[in-house]
Parts: structure tokens; C-alpha cells; sequence
């Protein structure tokens, strides 16, 4: 006996979905925090792939999937928004010039803007 599936598309709206990007550091920590991100309208129709009982079975669950869908697009915003992720440390930097050996640390850094790019600024201790 094998299973029996249900298959279906997904359509949303509104489509593209905007995001809003905030970039910060936290300590060395360079982080992204998501946000903007609105309720989405989702909505789910069956997939007719040639197998006549999994298209039956996807039409008649068909409601109970838009169920599905619709509630957790109406929370997707909710979910997602204030969301914060760590993109890259920034390191210690060795060097090692004409014998003389030690790093820089960073800290305090903090983000700015110069000539329409991305600075990472901040201060150095020597060790």
C-alpha cells in the first residue's frame, strides 16, 4: 500500500513581499534585524499532477489548507519582524611587521555612512 499525498500551489500577496533591513553592531558583532514585514494573503490551489487520488484527496482539503495558510500568513509579519541575525564578526587583526608582532582588537565600533557605502569605525587596542 503507499501513501496517499495532497499537493498544492502557493500564491501570496502582497507579492514581492518588502522587507526592511536594519543593520547594527553589537560589540564585534555585525547583525541584521528584519522588519516591515506585513500579513501575507496566502492562499493554496490544488496541484494536478497526473495522479487522480492525490488531486481528489488535494481538492478536498482544499479549504482546510487555505485555513492553514491564511492563519499563518496573517502572523508571518508577527513572526518574522524583530527577527536579528549575526552576519560576521569582525577579528582580531594580527600582524607581524620588520619583527615587531602584536593584534589589534576592536571595539566601540559603530556604523556610518561614507561616500554612499557601508563604514565600520570604531577603536583599536593594541596588544
Amino acid at each position: 500500500m503507499s501513501d496517499i499525498g495532497v499537493s498544492y500551489d502557493l500564491h501570496y500577496s502582497p507579492n514581492p513581499v518588502g522587507v526592511n533591513l536594519k543593520l547594527g553592531v553589537s560589540n564585534t558583532t555585525l547583525k541584521v534585524t528584519l522588519g516591515g514585514v506585513p500579513a501575507l494573503a496566502v492562499a493554496a490551489t490544488p496541484h494536478f499532477s497526473g495522479n487522480i487520488l492525490e488531486a481528489a484527496t488535494s481538492a478536498m482539503a482544499t479549504p482546510l489548507a487555505n485555513a492553514i495558510t491564511l492563519s499563518l500568513g496573517a502572523f508571518a509579519g508577527q513572526i518574522i519582524n524583530g527577527k536579528s541575525f549575526d552576519v560576521t564578526t569582525i577579528p582580531n587583526l594580527p600582524f607581524n611587521v620588520e619583527g615587531v608582532s602584536g593584534t589589534l582588537k576592536p571595539k566601540n565600533l559603530k556604523l556610518s555612512e561614507f561616500n554612499g557605502q557601508l563604514k565600520i569605525g570604531g577603536d583599536f587596542n593594541l596588544s
